[in-house]
């Protein structure tokens, strides 16, 4: 039988990327069903067989982000094709190199490991001049946008986001990818206290992900709208938003159900419905030991000892700790607001002053994330 050409088989990997990026799972299945088909018949090319382990790696985390926890138990975990890549080849170069750099960071984020997620990020960056093709620039601006607005660094986020949106405007096939740079522009919004100006970001993002009918996208406008809403000081309107995006996370078995239970059971209790938020917590906890979630498990830790338990402080600091260790500084800022503000409804003025410090503290580490530079 005649050998293919490894320049065939890089042509359509390229093509099955692109359907990867466009959340296109059936083409993408597709097109990575006939790459391996065709691997099988290659002529032998080193570089092109890491280039197809990269591109599994990168299409596990586009099914991992799509579709529902359990989903793909017969499929290779993320960790292991990083560790076939890793163990591919002593040293890769160019755009192996960048995209080994790349996707580990996407990787090391979809674990919550943001410090480690910006690491890589910022050695793909290091490489990013070998990267001609425009909607590859868009994808390394938007993820690098996402990992800084989870860390609070929100004008890098800004900066990154906004050359990511210019880029993806261009060109009609990443709807997917405009809604969610939208979410992040409406969140570093919320965070610089505009809120006004983020909702007509979401508002926008509904509708074009409820065109979509995309259930995850429609789901986390649903949450960003509670977000806003809540920023806004609309409590009511925040956990009707949140019940939505519950209800779909839980029908579709989506990996942020935790996510969501938290936020409306944290929700329900700021407003004083502490026998449903209790439900919603006893729920939430179950739910993020189910999906093996340590960040949502001491959250909801957190909200048991502020609300049910009378402010446990020991529970409390317990779960600061976890948070303060894994630089999640964002929780834990307004965490440490939370906890001053009930203890000032109690008149404990010592109390609430030693976590209106720890608050200063954090944000003064959410400043110092920004010198994370080797030079």
């Amino acid at each position: 039988m005649e050998k293919v050409l490894s320049s065939h088989v890089g042509v359509k990997i390229n093509e099955w990327y692109k359907m990867i990026r466009q959340f296109s799972v059936p083409d993408a299945e597709i097109m990575k069903a006939e790459v391996e088909e065709e691997i099988e018949q290659m002529e032998e090319d080193q570089d092109l067989l890491i280039y197809y382990q990269l591109m599994c790696f990168r299409h596990q985390i586009m099914l991992d982000y799509i579709q529902p926890v359990d989903f793909n138990k017969n499929r290779p975990s993320i960790s292991t094709l990083l560790n076939q890549i890793e163990s591919s080849q002593e040293k890769l170069t160019g755009m192996l190199e960048y995209y080994n750099l790349f996707f580990t960071g996407m990787y090391e984020f979809s674990n919550k490991e943001y410090v480690e997620a910006i690491k890589y990020y910022r050695k793909a960056e290091n490489k990013l001049d070998v990267v001609t093709d425009e909607i590859e620039k868009a994808e390394f601006h938007y993820k690098v946008a996402e990992a800084y607005y989870i860390m609070k660094q929100t004008h890098v986020s800004m900066h990154h986001i906004l050359k990511a949106m210019k880029i993806y405007e261009q060109y009609d096939l990443y709807k997917v990818r405009k809604i969610q740079c939208s979410f992040v522009i409406a969140g570093n919004y919320d965070d610089m206290k505009y809120s006004e100006k983020a909702l007509p970001h979401l508002e926008k993002s509904l509708k074009m992900a409820e065109e979509t009918k995309n259930n995850r996208l429609i789901s986390s406008a649903y949450y960003n709208l509670a977000d806003c809403y809540e920023c806004l000081g609309n409590t009511d309107q925040a956990i009707y938003f949140c019940e939505k995006a519950v209800q779909i996370n839980e029908n579709e078995r989506y990996d942020n159900l935790p996510h969501s239970l938290y936020f409306l059971s944290s929700l329900l209790m700021k407003k004083g419905d502490y026998k449903q938020g209790k439900d919603i917590l006893d729920y939430g906890l179950s739910i993020s030991i189910q999906y093996q979630d340590e960040l949502y498990k001491q959250l909801f830790h957190f909200i048991k000892a502020l609300y049910v338990d009378k402010v446990n402080v020991d529970q409390i600091k317990q779960v600061f700790h976890f948070l303060d260790e894994n630089k999640i500084y964002a929780y834990l800022e307004e965490l440490s607001y939370d906890v001053a503000v009930m203890f000032k409804s109690k008149d404990d003025h010592e109390a609430a002053n030693e976590f209106l410090m720890k608050m200063l503290d954090t944000q003064t580490k959410i400043l110092k994330g920004d010198c994370l530079y080797e030079y």
